[in-house]
């Protein structure tokens, strides 16, 4: 059948150039790009290599989330191969938080959410609530100018809170997969992100705070909460750009272009001069800029704006100072990023819909792929009824899977369908439950490699009569010397052996002491695994003996 086609749209041209996405070895079919899927790759970049923890000398190990505490003063983030904090013109606290209420408590390398605070601030919300540790950084160089709190070197962390009176925050040409930043409980703070390249941007507002940037970010994201929160998003390159303001009078500026999407959401519909409170400036065409919920006031960009925007950024350049030399990172081979995502492997989603795509007609599009142990659902579009009925014929005969059910709606035009699909491993790229290819037959287990599973799990004392198969069903007939013996190797088929499935047998004596033995399993995967599938290649071949008993 004709392969899957798909175009590249500027958000995956966007992903390559960054480096977060690994081209697999076969022909990719891209994912439309969402929030979650940049998450995973970020958590994916820290748990691929174990950074040090050291607080002392500023090493904060694998950052997953940080809290940067100030005041009246400026913090600059930039990327690096390491997650370290320089002491600026104060002293630096490291807190590191417990891990007692984590998903996984025991993922390792272990990540680590740590706040950093300048001397003079609080470190800790309250008595007895300082976490693990608390280290004083006391070992690494000083460095930036005079307002310069401190400097953080980010190459992991995607979720940061900022808190402090009078605290300028100046994200200074970061790439990373992900990165979510909230703000809130203080008066006074400036947010300015210079020539960032990201995959998922989003900023949480819950305080007064002036926000501004520029750089490439393919999902921009942003809410406030503060009606005296002003917030110039016309300066990023955003692919798609979504905004919501839970209280009236935020000032948002945004961009509109072609091939990209910009929306504003406010809670309630806002016709007439309510209309006016919910303001947004467009950089663009007005007409598309999206507003789902309701009616607000969109209007061209004022040249005000343009200029306010400017001067946010000179002023937070300025407190922060020019961007220091910083020492390099004393333990080589610690990837950047950027770096890290490149070296990644695809996905478990990524994996499915290039495997699943290769067998697809043309003009079939993968929507989105959710996993689950053993098994996961497949979203898609067909062009009309016909290709959707091959896509269902293709799919629920694919070696790919154990079964899967394929639905779709009986309509004109385009058809989208649902595969719910049973994988024969715990999750893609695992090792597989099915025999691996016989290089006699790489197409088809053989009656050989079959009777030889069935005989190691059944135990020496089990002799065979008789053994057929036919299509996913087995037949076999023989004496076992220990009944017992049998009863848990036959137990084991569907529970420890994932290739075949228990269903049916009949016992009886056969007059020497023994016991004859007739049993029916089923095949769940009658063809080996292809060697760029869904799941990975067995960890052994389980090829035929010589001999079979």
């Amino acid at each position: 059948m004709p392969p899957f086609r798909s175009g590249i749209s500027r958000s995956l041209f966007l992903g390559a150039l960054l480096g977060f996405a690994s081209p697999p070895a076969m022909p990719s079919t891209p994912l439309p790009t969402n929030p979650d899927a940049y998450l995973d790759q970020a958590n994916r970049v820290r748990q691929s290599v174990d950074r040090p923890w050291a607080p002392a000398s500023g090493r904060l190990g694998n950052l997953r989330r940080l809290n940067l505490v100030a005041k009246d003063c400026a913090v600059r983030i930039v990327s690096g191969g390491e997650n370290r904090v320089f002491p600026g013109a104060s002293n630096v606290v490291v807190v590191e938080e417990s891990r007692i209420l984590d998903r996984a408590p025991h993922e390792q390398p272990a990540p680590r959410d740590v706040t950093l605070a300048a001397a003079g601030t609080a470190a800790c919300p309250g008595v007895g609530q300082c976490g693990v540790s608390v280290t004083e950084v006391v070992a690494a160089p000083r460095v930036g100018a005079d307002t310069l709190c401190y400097t953080v070197q980010l190459a992991t962390a995607h979720d940061i809170n900022v808190s402090g009176d009078g605290v300028d925050l100046l994200v200074d040409a970061v790439r990373q997969p992900a990165l979510r930043i909230s703000i809130g409980g203080n008066v006074g703070q400036r947010v300015w992100f210079e020539d960032v390249e990201l995959g998922l941007l989003s900023i949480r507002i819950n305080a007064p705070v002036r926000i501004g940037g520029t750089g490439s970010v393919d999902r921009l994201n942003a809410d406030s909460s503060n009606g005296a929160s002003v917030v110039y998003l016309h300066g990023f390159r955003a692919q798609r750009t979504g905004v919501s303001a839970t209280t009236s009078r935020t000032q948002w500026s945004v961009r509109t272009g072609s091939g990209t999407w910009a929306g504003y959401y406010q809670p309630a519909a806002a016709p007439g001069d309510l209309a006016d409170l919910y303001p947004i400036e467009v950089d663009g065409p007005l007409a598309l800029l999206d507003v789902p919920a309701g009616r607000v006031s969109p209007r061209l960009i004022a040249q005000a704006t343009r200029d306010a925007s400017v001067a946010l950024r000179a002023a937070l350049l300025g407190r922060s100072g020019p961007r220091a030399a910083l020492p390099g990172d004393d333990t080589p081979g610690l990837p950047s990023a950027a770096a890290a995502a490149r070296a990644l492997p695809p996905s478990g989603p990524q994996r499915v819909a290039d495997v699943v795509a290769r067998d697809l007609p043309l003009g079939v599009r993968i929507g989105a792929v959710a996993l689950w142990k053993q098994g996961g659902r497949i979203e898609g579009t067909a062009p009309d009824l016909a290709t959707a009925d091959r896509v269902r014929a293709v799919l629920e005969a694919s070696r790919e899977f154990g079964h899967a059910q394929v639905s779709f709606a009986r309509r004109a035009g385009t058809v989208p369908f649902t595969v719910m699909a049973h994988f024969h491993c715990e999750a893609p790229g695992q090792p597989s439950a099915c025999l691996a290819a016989d290089p006699a037959s790489p197409d088809r287990c053989t009656t050989a490699q079959l009777r030889d599973l069935v005989a190691r799990a059944l135990g020496p004392s089990f002799v065979f009569r008789r053994f057929e198969v036919d299509g996913r069903t087995i037949r076999f007939e023989g004496t076992a010397g220990n009944a017992a013996e049998f009863d848990a190797g036959y137990a084991s088929f569907g529970r420890d052996n994932g290739m075949l499935r228990a269903s049916m047998r009949t016992t009886g004596s056969d007059g020497q002491g023994g016991t004859t033995i007739r049993a029916v399993l089923n095949l769940q995967c009658a063809a080996p695994p292809r060697d760029d599938g869904i799941c990975a290649l067995p960890v052994a071949s389980l090829l035929a003996r010589d001999e079979v008993r």
